[in-house]
């Protein structure tokens, strides 16, 4: 039993001792493995503060060769070379100008319109500017209004709205289109457009077309008049095809035509052999016979 008892003590003796072995085994690796991941835990915090660190310094980098840029005064031919650069680059990949189609201008004018645009045959689109062609564009004579678009990736679309001739305006021997603003259009021949109203001397484009709007109320004295002179940028006289002169007065000049209409349809004087009808004076009507007429007839002004 002695040995059975030792043989118990020998066993439970065995026991611990693997006991202790086991764990001193288990807590080795455990202690490596808080050991590494310790370590990985500092190396990324280490990691991380100098990201920290590195975008601070670029940021201070940036910011004060920004503000060297803007201070030095260079920050528009920076920025001009990147756009340069951007631009060329597109220009590369076929965004260049190639051709420009215009509408709304008479076939003489299409090539006046193309050159004011600027846009050059091969130019980098990117490098058009529309609202600057516009402007030249608009800055013809002629031209009343205009759009100007790119149509990627080649071409430059302008659509002209044209002014309107609306007289011709005589002016020291020389004729010119004016439209109903008074804006010059261009230089003509004599006679070139007999179907617009002939407006005379200085002051006659900018007041011309209140009074022809006036004028065309009365055809009978419309159809008569083959001019309209403006007289010290006042009044208006109207030479008739008759070669008589009809005197308008400053202000209410439509009571006068209206005066002179009537007095045609009751006596015809339209058909008088009169150098001036003078209407200058309201409700009045002057008569003045050519110097021969009224030589033969002893007489040297009467009323009609």
């Amino acid at each position: 039993m002695s040995q059975v008892r030792r043989a118990g003590k020998a066993r439970k003796s065995a026991r611990r001792t693997t006991g202790r072995k086991t764990i001193a085994a288990g807590s080795a690796p455990r202690r490596l493995r808080n050991w590494a991941e310790a370590q990985v835990r500092s190396a990324r915090y280490r990691a991380l503060n100098a990201a920290r660190l590195g975008a601070g310094l670029a940021a201070f980098a940036f910011a004060a060769f920004a503000l060297f840029i803007v201070l030095t005064g260079q920050l528009p031919s920076l920025t001009g070379g990147i756009a340069t650069l951007a631009q060329n680059q597109m220009a590369s990949l076929g965004f260049t100008i190639r051709s420009v189609d215009v509408t709304g201008a008479e076939a003489r004018h299409v090539a006046a319109v193309a050159d004011a645009t600027g846009a050059m045959n091969g130019q980098p689109a990117f490098a058009f500017d529309p609202s600057g062609a516009r402007d030249n564009v608009v800055a013809l004579s002629w031209v009343r209004d205009a759009q100007v678009a790119r149509l990627w990736p080649d071409r430059v679309a302008v659509i002209v709205e044209p002014r309107t001739p609306f007289a011709v305006w005589q002016m020291e021997g020389r004729f010119h289109l004016i439209d109903r603003d008074g804006v010059v259009l261009e230089e003509v021949e004599a006679g070139a457009h007999p179907d617009l109203p002939l407006v005379v001397d200085r002051g006659a484009p900018e007041a011309a077309a209140d009074f022809v709007d006036i004028l065309v109320r009365y055809p009978e004295i419309s159809r008569r008049t083959v001019a309209i002179v403006r007289v010290g940028s006042r009044r208006w006289n109207l030479r008739l095809e008759s070669g008589a002169d009809v005197k308008l007065p400053e202000d209410e000049a439509g009571a006068a035509l209206a005066l002179l209409a009537a007095m045609q349809a009751e006596r015809g004087v339209l058909r008088l052999d009169a150098e001036v009808i003078d209407l200058r004076q309201p409700g009045e009507m002057i008569v003045r016979a050519l110097p021969e007429r009224a030589a033969a007839a002893g007489i040297r002004e009467r009323d009609a």
